[in-house]
């Protein structure tokens, strides 16, 4: 899902690039070559962090850790929960 985001981000890009360059260029003329460069790799440095962080971070898993122990039904949905928890997780009824 990432790298097609990512691909649609390049793809509007390029088809924004020459009006990007001239807005560069204009930058330039008005502000220096040195706060267009630093603008410039901080605009090329927070994809790379982004993908950095999204793809080194742990993922959870889905599945919750199993339930050990007695378990009892609800008396309401009749949904199998621990015999410690006061109310139901899945209907929410006082146990």
């Amino acid at each position: 899902m990432q790298l097609a985001i990512l691909a649609v981000l390049i793809l509007i890009a390029v088809i924004l690039a020459p009006w990007l360059i001239g807005v560069a260029v204009a930058l330039v003329a008005a502000y220096g070559l040195y706060v267009v460069a630093v603008g410039a790799l901080v605009a090329l440095a927070l994809p790379v962090i982004f993908l950095w962080v999204s793809f080194t971070q742990k993922k959870d898993s889905s599945e919750p850790p199993p339930i050990t122990g007695k378990r009892v039904p609800c008396r309401h949905c009749q949904a199998e929960m621990p015999d410690y928890i006061v109310f139901c997780h899945n209907c929410h009824g006082k146990m």
